[in-house]
């Protein structure tokens, strides 16, 4: 093999050499892959894994955090506390006639358990019983909501009152697998609703659509009381609302005479002035509308010295105007014959009959020849012939 041919076999040798190598690496490298795409599914798939475990950690520690607020496992108590806590919510939000009932009929629980009772709470009421219904609702931790809430006007329906509304409210609370069949009891917690019942009558109240906007009561701006010195003073607040349906309230605005206070109803003022002079102060007058309005007045009671009593005219005695003119024999019997001047008439009196005149009563015991016997409150007394009637009484009381 001459020189030439050695070259040529040794170049052909090395081509082997390569080709055969690249084979050997493809191989190699495909096996490589492989493992590698078989690494990285399995680390997708165990990362999926983990994602459903930290997912069912995660539901699991919700569950443990809302099973306290879980309605009762026992479809029966559930159903019951549910109910008996509607009848405490209409009573506090005071709800007119309020009526409830249980809509759902058959049990309603899903694939994992779950298991929803359905309510219906009806009554009547303004928008303030309203505000209070929702804001006590969502302040009960109850794993519970509203499927629909209905308001309709009754407008002059009930009592010619114009705020007042027909309320329906559909609700569903929910019971889950991991509760007990005798919950513990859950107290209301206002922090679960993101403003007060106060601030909320604000924002709501204040915009009343229902019905149109409450006017303030009607009341003097001043007013002045004259009042005797140790007397009590005689005097109401006489506001007046012109909205129909609702009521006053008065109250004392700042400083007061010292003793002096006011009915919050009727708006009597309860004071007995000891000192002379003049005392101020402010009278404020509030309604029962949404929002509620006030209107205020500056009182001025004058305390003057006390009346001098009252001398009550002497009465005239008409007994003193009177007296035994005669002693007449008749077919009955003695008569007296007692004259009034005042009155201008003569009395005939027998045995037995009754005198009166003026303030004097009594009873004719005996006529006798010169004399009459009388007879007043078991006590005996005589008027004679020309006596005045007035003078012989005062005389038998003497005797």
């Amino acid at each position: 093999m001459n020189q030439r041919e050695k070259l040529l076999a040794a170049g052909i040798g090395v081509i082997g050499v390569l080709f055969v190598g690249q084979m050997v690496w493809s191989s190699i490298q495909s096996g490589f892959d492989i493992k590698k795409s078989e690494i990285d599914t399995l680390t997708k798939k165990k990362e999926a894994q983990d994602l459903e475990i930290q997912k069912g950690l995660v539901a699991s520690q919700r569950i443990t955090k809302v099973t306290p607020r879980s309605a009762s496992k026992s479809r029966e108590l559930a159903r019951a506390e549910y109910d008996r806590w509607l009848i405490e919510l209409a009573t506090k939000v005071k709800l007119i006639d309020p009526t409830h009932t249980a809509t759902s009929s058959a049990e309603a629980r899903d694939k994992d358990g779950f298991q929803s009772h359905k309510f219906q709470l009806r009554g009547n009421g303004t928008l303030a019983h309203v505000t209070h219904l929702l804001h006590e609702f969502y302040s009960k931790p109850f794993l519970h909501r509203i499927n629909r809430l209905d308001l309709r006007p009754l407008g002059t329906q009930r009592d010619k009152n114009p705020d007042m509304l027909a309320i329906v409210m559909d609700c569903e609370v929910l019971s889950i697998p991991t509760a007990k069949d005798n919950q513990l009891p859950l107290q209301s917690d206002p922090s679960l609703v993101a403003k007060s019942l106060d601030d909320f009558n604000k924002s709501i109240l204040y915009r009343n659509i229902f019905s149109p906007p409450n006017q303030p009561p009607a009341l003097a701006a001043t007013r002045t009381v004259d009042a005797f010195q140790g007397l009590r003073v005689d005097y109401s607040v006489d506001a007046k609302d012109p909205d129909p349906n609702q009521s006053l309230s008065y109250t004392i605005d700042g400083d007061a005479p010292e003793g002096l206070t006011i009915d919050p109803a009727s708006g009597k003022i309860n004071w007995t002035g000891r000192d002379l002079g003049e005392y101020k102060l402010k009278v404020v007058a509030t309604d029962s509308g949404l929002p509620a309005k006030s209107a205020s007045q500056l009182l001025t009671i004058r305390v003057a010295p006390p009346p001098p009593p009252r001398i009550e005219p002497a009465k005239f005695d008409i007994a003193s105007q009177a007296k035994v003119t005669a002693l007449v024999a008749g077919r009955q019997g003695t008569e007296a014959w007692v004259h009034s001047l005042i009155e201008g008439k003569t009395h005939k009196l027998r045995k037995g009959d009754e005198l009166k005149l003026g303030e004097i009563r009594g009873k004719v015991l005996e006529v006798g020849a010169n004399f009459i016997e009388l007879e007043t409150d078991g006590r005996k007394w005589t008027i004679g012939i020309e006596e005045s009637i007035a003078d012989a009484f005062k005389r038998g009381l003497i005797d």
